[in-house]
């Protein structure tokens, strides 16, 4: 009946070995390795009595085939393959469920523990392969050291699963980094690698694992370079095929991402913000948008538009040059978000929304067709925003909203960070330009180091301070370094005695 079932298969797949540069994988570990079918159909029939009665079937049908063909058994020249493209789409079909076959599964079957693939599905070909479809790309930026690790722990984890009887607590991941070719966004792969038709040989006498670098406690490789020495790859032989899997991660890398530069900078600068809009550009996946990143700081407990961090927004900038107008505009914007500070997406901007909100009139000058902006808020109040524009109506709706929400909390401590940096700032001037402070007087310090801030160094820090109509019922002087020039002071004075001393000695 199977017979009658089976269709005429068109496949969106294709059959060509595949290796990574030469370059890269010399300087990898090689255990011998051949491609067959064997394993896979030694699998089959292992299984087919825990199954149902359909699939039963269906593994029967599987091995009649391969069985009836012997060169898949023992392949010398992957073209064998391609001349069973039928039964390769029927291979694929019973690995991976009906639904999940079509142009967006990215998988491949590759050559036992190697670089290298034999087939694939064809999106897999256009993300992970070159131009030119002569090399399997490997991720951009991970180090030789790490792909050995990863190659190193898959071996060695089926090494001891099958002769040792234990499983290494090692789960290293290959995570590529990649342009999509049809939006050109950066999105993240992880690659799941999938082993179970995959058969190991011992060639030589295995090792006493208490002489390997496998603790015992953690189940981890200390050593990778003892481990390979004392347990070589050339023990050992697969024959086979592993299925790579490749899984879209991109939220959840972005996400790690932003963890790494918090956990990195100390500082937010330029730097840290741009790596930030990047990530979060990633998070959200669309093309022709702009992000805006805005702390909000304070001097005196109150919002001031200050241009180092104004100018990360895409409102906020509009008014760094305004002068007094561009500071009240500023002001109005704070207490429309202290007003509306909930999360928005206005999915058609137009000029209808002038009135209601000004501020987006500079935005939709600027092109902006529909607009996100998500203020963050702790128990202080505003701390800062998250803008996204793009130049497409109806661009930025709910969804977007949901997506960004992991990554809020984060962004929170970015801005705090931001507003810790801010603080840093104007106390260090106050330190280098003024005597140390009463709190009750430092507010009109603050001022005058931040408007020192603002004109580069150049504003006159060493003018007068005046409370006017203040009038103390208390007061008391102190004079700048003090401490410093009396401790000086005494040393000179001591100095001198010591000079005059030894000179009146006959």
């Amino acid at each position: 009946m199977l017979d009658e079932m089976t269709p005429v298969l068109t496949p969106l797949k294709r059959s060509k070995l595949l290796k990574a540069e030469p370059t890269i994988t010399c300087m990898l570990p090689l255990v011998t390795s051949k491609i067959s079918f064997l394993p896979f159909i030694n699998y089959l029939k292992e299984k087919r009595t825990e199954v149902s009665e359909t699939k039963e079937k269906l593994y029967g049908y599987l091995i009649k085939k391969f069985e009836s063909e012997p060169a898949l058994l023992d392949i010398d020249d992957v073209e064998i393959i391609h001349q069973h493209a039928d039964l390769m789409e029927l291979l694929t079909t019973s690995l991976f469920p009906v639904i999940a076959i079509d142009h967006r599964h990215i998988f491949a079957l590759a050559a036992p523990y190697q670089f290298s693939v034999f087939y694939y599905s064809d999106h897999f070909r256009k993300i992970f392969f070159d131009q030119d479809e002569n090399h399997l790309l490997l991720p951009d930026g991970v180090p030789i050291d790490e792909l050995k690790a990863i190659q190193c722990a898959s071996i060695y984890d089926h090494v001891l699963q099958k002769f040792y009887g234990m499983k290494l607590n090692d789960n290293r991941e290959l995570i590529y980094p990649i342009t999509d070719p049809t939006s050109g966004m950066l999105r993240y792969y992880r690659i799941k690698y999938d082993s179970r038709f995959i058969d190991l040989k011992l060639k030589g006498e295995l090792p006493p694992l208490k002489d390997c670098a496998v603790c015992m406690n953690t189940f981890r490789i200390l050593d990778l370079e003892k481990q390979l020495k004392t347990m070589p790859l050339e023990l050992f032989e697969a024959e086979g095929f592993a299925v790579w899997v490749a899984e879209d991660v991109t939220t959840i890398e972005s996400l790690e991402i932003i963890k790494k530069i918090l956990l990195k900078e100390d500082e937010c600068d330029t730097n840290v913000i741009d790596d930030l809009k990047k990530a979060i550009r990633a998070l959200i996946g669309l093309r022709d948008i702009q992000i805006g990143l805005t702390p909000f700081v304070k001097i005196n407990d109150e919002f001031v538009l200050d241009e180092e961090n104004a100018k990360y927004g895409l409102a906020t900038r509009q008014w760094i040059n305004g002068g007094p107008e561009g500071v009240e505009n500023f002001k109005m914007f704070v207490g429309f978000l202290n007003e509306f500070g909930v999360p928005t997406p206005v999915t058609n901007l137009s000029e209808e929304m002038f009135g209601f909100a000004p501020f987006l009139r500079a935005l939709f000058e600027e092109g902006a067709r529909s607009y996100l902006i998500y203020p963050m808020q702790n128990s202080d109040g505003l701390i800062g925003m998250l803008e996204v524009s793009s130049t497409v109506q109806n661009a930025l709706t709910q969804d977007l909203l949901s997506r960004l929400e992991p990554a809020m909390p984060l962004l929170s401590l970015a801005m705090l960070k931001c507003r810790d940096g801010f603080q840093y700032k104007i106390e260090k001037v106050i330190k280098e330009k003024f005597t140390a402070l009463q709190q009750p007087v430092e507010w009109k310090f603050a001022e005058v180091a931040w408007d020192y801030l603002r004109n580069n160094g150049d504003a006159d820090v060493t003018k007068n301070v005046v409370f006017e109509n203040v009038y103390p019922l208390y007061g008391a002087i102190d004079i700048r370094n003090s401490a410093f020039e009396r401790s000086q002071a005494i040393q000179k004075d001591l100095k001198e005695h010591l000079i005059l001393e030894r000179s009146t000695k006959p």
